[in-house]
C-alpha cells in the first residue's frame, strides 16, 4: 500500500487520507472514485469558506496518548475562546488543521479561526490555546520543530524563551484535557505527529 493512501478513514459520504492527500467520495485506501491513484484536492465534506487554501489538511496527534487527537472543546465550538483538547481520534472538522504559510495553524471548521493564547496572549506557563478570529499577532504564530520521525514539537512565536505546547494535568490523554504551553521539556506530552512534513500542510518549521 503507498505511503499516501495508507490511512483512510471515512467521513459521511467522504474520504480523507490524513497521509495530507484526499480522495473523492467511494474511493478506496488505494484508488480515487475512478480507479486512479489518489492526488491532492480540495477536503470533500467541509464547508469551501472554513479552508484557507488548497493546501492538505491533516489531523494532529498526542504521541503521549494512543488515538489521541487535537480538537475543540464544547462539542467542536468555533466560537472566540474555545479551548483547544484532545480527544479520541474522529475525524471530524474541529479534528482537522490547516496552514496557510503564515505561521498560522486554522481549524476547518470554522472559518478564518486560528489556534492562539488564552489571557490576551500570555506566554505564561500554563496558558491555554484557544482558537479566535485569526490576526496573526505573534500568540497566534507557531512552529513546528522536528523530534524525530514525523514527531514535531510545536513552539509559540510569542515567547522570549522556548514555550512548546503541551497538554495539562501533567501531561494526561484522558478525553477533553486542554493544549497549554510551558517551557519546553520534550517530555510525550509535547510531542506531536503529523503524517508528512509540515510544508505540506502550510505550517512554519
Amino acid at each position: 500500500m503507498k505511503k499516501s493512501a495508507r490511512l483512510a478513514m471515512t467521513l459521511g459520504t467522504s474520504a480523507v487520507i490524513v497521509s495530507g492527500v484526499f480522495a473523492t467520495p467511494g474511493a478506496t485506501a488505494e484508488t480515487g472514485s475512478a480507479g486512479k491513484p489518489v492526488v491532492a484536492a480540495p477536503l470533500l465534506g467541509f464547508p469551501a469558506a472554513a479552508q484557507a487554501n488548497s493546501l492538505p489538511s491533516t489531523v494532529l496527534r498526542s504521541k503521549a496518548g494512543s488515538g489521541k487527537c487535537v480538537g475543540l472543546a464544547n462539542r467542536g465550538s468555533t466560537a472566540n475562546g474555545t479551548p483547544l483538547v484532545i480527544w479520541d481520534c474522529h475525524f471530524h472538522p474541529d479534528q482537522i488543521w490547516q496552514g496557510n504559510n503564515d505561521r498560522s495553524i486554522r481549524t476547518l471548521a470554522g472559518s478564518g479561526k486560528c489556534v492562539g493564547l488564552a489571557n490576551n496572549g500570555s506566554t505564561a506557563n500554563g496558558t491555554p490555546l484557544v482558537i479566535w478570529d485569526c490576526h496573526l499577532h505573534p500568540d497566534q504564530q507557531w512552529r513546528f520543530a522536528a523530534l524525530g520521525a514525523n514527531t514535531y514539537s510545536i513552539r509559540s512565536f510569542a515567547a522570549s524563551t522556548a514555550k512548546c505546547v503541551g497538554l495539562a494535568n501533567n501531561g494526561s490523554t484522558a478525553n477533553g484535557t486542554p493544549l497549554v504551553i510551558w517551557d519546553c521539556h520534550f517530555h510525550p506530552d509535547q510531542q506531536w505527529n503529523l503524517p508528512e512534513s509540515p510544508a505540506a500542510f502550510g505550517f512554519a518549521s
